[in-house]
């Protein structure tokens, strides 16, 4: 089959994702005491207050007075995922990004279940 006339097509580049909000997500988390509970509830109020972007999907899953959180967004298959985890619980509330090597597709490090029980860094 012959080529068309003409220059060749060219395409935009994709969009640029959203900035994931890891200062905003650790300056809002609630705090819980000592001997506390983390309460999902006000959690989810938090995450919602954010008026995160569309395109940035949110986990929470509550476990044993904890509560883990994932904010994603969706990769390309090939690169990184753009991820930060939190997990709030008696007397701390952290907010990470995983390791690049756990963020690769198929490794796990952007899961809910990595802010509740983390993966230990490979290196």
């Amino acid at each position: 089959m012959d080529c068309p006339d003409g220059p060749p097509l060219t395409f935009a580049p994709p969009p640029e994702p959203p900035r994931l909000p890891y200062e905003e997500l650790r300056a809002k988390l609630p705090r819980v005491p000592d001997g506390g509970r983390a309460d999902e509830a006000e959690v989810r109020r938090t995450l919602a207050a954010l008026d995160l972007h569309p395109a940035i999907r949110t986990e929470v899953k509550a476990d044993g007075g904890r509560v883990g959180v994932l904010l994603s967004v969706k990769g390309n298959g090939f690169d990184a995922q753009d991820c930060l985890l939190a997990r709030v619980g008696p007397g701390a509330t952290e907010v990470w990004a995983p390791p690049r090597i756990q963020r690769m597709p198929g490794k796990g490090g952007c899961t809910v279940g990595n802010a509740l029980d983390p993966i230990p860094s490979p290196h």
